[in-house]
């Protein structure tokens, strides 16, 4: 092997160390970064709104007086999706909050059920509702009736939005019925995330 050879070899060890290191440095700074969203209600509350943005059903053209048709628009930099993905996205969130894994149910004909986690061999059924209002008990009371029909060992019901006073009352005495409003999604989902970023920069959880 040449000087050239052993140069060039030398070059790109200390330019590989370079970016790891930078690249931890990044990573870090990120992590700090989710540990103060954390602890902040406001940016909580802001990220579950968005959550509603991004998943929410596309509002239909309508038609003004003039006969002028207005569709909905958004930046180029929003991401838009719908329902159906945010009951993928729920499910993936619960699924490694709880250290499980995750089926979604098909688009039509779910009953009321739209996934289904397995933890520690335990079976969960879950419904995922993007909503800008409060949560009524009735979907929660379908849910319910589904985990016991199922013989389930529970169920998750998750919003973006939050439940009235009648749901409520409704899961009182309900131990198999956990509700998920926009607030704890946000924060298991800043969880899962902080734990990826944890497991590539070495880092032990409570450091």
């Amino acid at each position: 092997m040449g000087v050239i050879e052993i140069a060039a070899i030398i070059v790109m060890v200390i330019a590989l160390a370079h970016f790891w290191i930078v690249r931890k440095a990044h990573q870090h700074k990120g992590l700090a970064i989710l540990e103060q969203m954390e602890t902040d209600e406001t940016i909580k509350r802001t990220l579950a709104m968005g959550l509603y943005y991004r998943f929410k059903r596309k509002e239909q053209p309508r038609e003004t007086r003039d006969g002028k048709v207005i569709e909905e628009t958004h930046s180029n930099i929003f991401i838009r999706e719908g329902p159906i993905h945010f009951e993928e996205f729920a499910a993936q969130v619960l699924a490694k909050h709880f250290d499980g894994t995750y089926w979604v149910s098909p688009p039509s004909g779910d009953f009321g059920v739209d996934f289904e986690i397995r933890i520690n061999n335990k079976k969960y059924l879950g419904q995922a509702k993007c909503y800008k209002d409060d949560i009524h008990y009735e979907p929660i009371a379908v849910l319910h009736s589904n985990v016991v029909k199922e013989k389930a060992d529970g169920g998750f019901f998750v919003t973006t939005s939050s439940y009235n006073k009648n749901a409520l009352k409704y899961i009182n005495g309900l131990d198999n019925i956990q509700l998920i409003d926009g607030v704890p999604l946000v924060e298991h989902w800043l969880d899962g995330i902080k734990q990826k970023d944890q497991e590539l920069i070495g880092r032990p959880e409570n450091v």
